[in-house]
């Protein structure tokens, strides 16, 4: 029993800050939709993370007649530049998702619906909802709100032809999946249920461990003081509660995936050559009903982009595999449509084929046609032209501090310590509640 509660006690004092920074951070980018997070900024931080803001951008569009024309869309909102990036102008703060060009018009997804950019920056339709990839054809635009809904509208009047979810076969979803893209979706809270469920365990994880971390030093602290010892007795019982036991499973599947991601050069290659049965996968992997990753239509065959693969169907009901590997963007420019694969290769569907596309950024997220040179825009790789701040949003913040980078490339193994810390706690702090328990029936 003593060993018991000192392995405890160790444990929390040496990681509790940690972990109460790995808690807070963890539950404000796990909703990362929140307008908030990118408006609040801040200028006082480490050097070496201000460009942290430059993964936040989604989409580049240079202008075909006028390559000095730029226009940026992302997280941040819209920018706007005339002299080929040198200086960019602010049109709009809201997030933009996507930008589509179609027909000397841009068409804007963002996270208050299809916004329209010509002479001004106008909303379009579907004000009031969070769209997450966007579709042009002729005679229709296709919208997916929030990767569950697919949205279609009448290009020329707006008006609406359909609002379906994508349900599809459970017979059509038998694929195994690598351990790299299980532990990614464990801890980015997509991978046990569908819809909201599995970020909302993540939400009560990162709860309850915020609540145990700030209570458990504040009983350390008072103990050690000696001081309002009632007070004391009854904060103990509250710190050690039937909720914190239940949420030590979240809380260390988090704490082992976490570690999985810190290590991506070392764990990398033997999470891809481990493949997981899916008759052992969670419910989600059933339906991936809100899985819509990108969307296209070309006016006659929608395709969807899941974390298996690309998806086909001509009336929305029935869905076929046609290509496998996540599709995490498909840009259709004029005939041709380019894939970017998350954990997956990118890919050029032209022909009615699919080919691989070699020597390109992996998960880049726009095409540029210029003078027929296609260039593939990633935040990660290659020189573009962007707005630079002088500041970060709060989500980058909270995403340096979260992966460690806000103190130091090494950090990741003091994240590592405390995930491991976590797992102590868990264990040790479930077996006293029980022996307590026990001790308590016992004495009557």
């Amino acid at each position: 029993m003593v060993k018991t509660y000192k392995l405890h006690k160790f444990s929390g004092i040496s990681a509790g800050i940690i972990l109460l920074i790995l808690s807070i951070s963890g539950f404000f980018l796990d909703h990362d939709k929140w307008s908030f997070l990118y408006t609040t900024t801040f200028s006082s931080v480490p050097s070496h993370i201000l460009g942290a803001d430059k993964r936040l951008y989604n989409a580049y569009h240079a202008d075909e007649k006028n390559p000095e024309h730029i226009i940026v869309g992302g997280y941040r909102g819209l920018f706007e530049s005339f002299d080929g990036g040198a200086n960019f102008s602010s049109v709009s703060s809201l997030q933009v998702l996507a930008i589509v060009a179609y027909d000397e018009k841009l068409y804007c997804a963002t996270s208050d619906g299809v916004y329209l950019y010509g002479e001004k920056f106008e909303a379009l339709a579907l004000q009031g909802e969070y769209i997450t990839s966007l579709s042009i054809s002729d005679g229709s635009i296709v919208a997916v709100e929030d990767k569950e809904t697919i949205i279609t509208l009448q290009r020329d009047d707006l008006k609406p032809i359909s609002r379906s979810i994508v349900k599809i076969k459970k017979s059509k979803l038998q694929e195994d999946i690598k351990l790299s893209r299980f532990v990614r979706d464990l801890h980015y809270g997509r991978g046990l249920f569908d819809g909201d469920i599995s970020l909302l365990i993540n939400d009560y994880g990162a709860i309850i461990l915020t609540f145990l971390a700030l209570s458990g030093y504040l009983v350390w602290y008072l103990i050690k003081r000696k001081k309002h010892a009632k007070f004391t007795r009854s904060l103990i019982k509250t710190h050690a509660n039937i909720f914190a036991i239940i949420a030590t499973i979240p809380l260390i599947i988090l704490a082992i995936t976490g570690v999985f991601l810190d290590h991506p050069s070392l764990l990398g290659k033997f999470m891809k050559s481990v493949k997981i049965s899916h008759s052992l996968l969670p419910p989600v992997y059933d339906s991936l009903q809100s899985d819509i990753f990108s969307i296209d239509y070309d006016g006659k065959v929608y395709k969807i982009g899941n974390r298996y693969g690309i998806y086909r169907s001509k009336d929305l009901k029935e869905w076929h595999l046609e290509n496998r590997g996540l599709a995490y963007k498909m840009i259709r420019k004029n005939e041709n449509l380019y894939i970017s694969g998350m954990g997956a290769p990118n890919r050029l569907f032209k022909d009615n084929k699919y080919t691989i596309l070699a020597g390109t950024p992996h998960m880049y997220k726009d095409v540029v046609v210029q003078k027929d040179k296609v260039r593939y825009f990633s935040t990660m790789k290659g020189e573009w032209n962007l707005p630079k701040f002088q500041d970060i949003t709060l989500y980058s913040l909270l995403l340096a501090l979260h992966d460690g980078t806000f103190f130091s490339e090494w950090w990741v193994w003091v994240n590592d310590f405390a995930a491991f810390a976590l797992v102590v706690l868990s264990i040790t702090g479930t077996i006293r509640w029980y022996r307590k328990k026990k001790s308590f029936k016992n004495s009557f």
